[in-house]
């Protein structure tokens, strides 16, 4: 369990933050987004963008995004993960926050704003890829296409070694659909690995139509 001693000054940061973002509180986005069956307990509409905003006046701080992330509200969540401080993420951290993330629209501002910087994002990986957890695999992928897109310099390793251990069939539409945007970045990165990328993918497509789904979207994406 992580223990946080409370601070003054981060109790007055909290309560200005939280009043920024109830301002922004929006009924008819709030309206749109149950309507794409985002229904969360506690939420005000308020945009990304907006929320991307209010987080680039803060400087990051642990106890700060803690904070912000116990308030429990989709918008005070979202913040939190721009805030949190990457180097002082706990694995109970990490395990409570999985098990309060009740939509994959957390699980991808999570994935983007902060779990791609963890100090041992590779070792993480390949641990969630293998995980029975649901919102562990997804970010799993989810993480393992931006750092294709955004660490040119990373080792063909951590992607060869990703792809290997990619499931066989696939339960959920969104994960499959996670799948394909992070083999499509992937594939971008050269010659080692797309060779590892084909080969493997040709040989599941021909017993799954989702990985014929998948070759269909790769071929697209290489010019085959």
């Amino acid at each position: 369990m992580d223990f946080f001693i409370d601070k003054k000054e981060t109790e007055e940061l909290f309560q200005e933050i939280f009043k920024k973002i109830q301002i922004l509180r929006n009924g008819e986005t709030h309206h749109e987004m149950k309507k794409f069956g985002l229904n969360y307990p506690k939420a005000l509409g308020a945009t990304i963008v907006n929320l991307r905003e209010i987080g680039k006046d803060y400087q990051k701080d642990h106890l700060l995004a803690h904070k912000l992330w116990t308030k429990d509200f989709r918008e005070s969540k979202i913040v939190a993960t721009l805030l949190e401080e990457p180097e002082k993420v706990t694995g109970d951290q990490l395990e409570r926050w999985f098990a309060e993330m009740d939509s994959n629209e957390l699980l991808e501002q999570a994935s983007m704003n902060l779990f791609q910087y963890l100090p041992n994002i590779k070792e993480l990986v390949k641990e969630w890829v293998k995980s029975e957890d649901a919102s562990k695999q997804v970010c799993a992928v989810m993480v393992v296409g931006r750092l294709a897109m955004d660490k040119k310099e990373e080792s063909d390793r951590l992607f060869i070694d990703f792809i290997e251990m990619l499931p066989k069939k696939f339960e959920d539409a969104y994960f499959l659909n996670q799948v394909k945007r992070a083999l499509g970045k992937i594939a971008r990165r050269g010659d080692v690995v797309v060779n590892k990328l084909v080969a493997l993918v040709c040989e599941l497509k021909r017993e799954d139509e989702d990985w014929k789904e998948i070759w269909a979207d790769l071929q697209y994406e290489l010019n085959l």
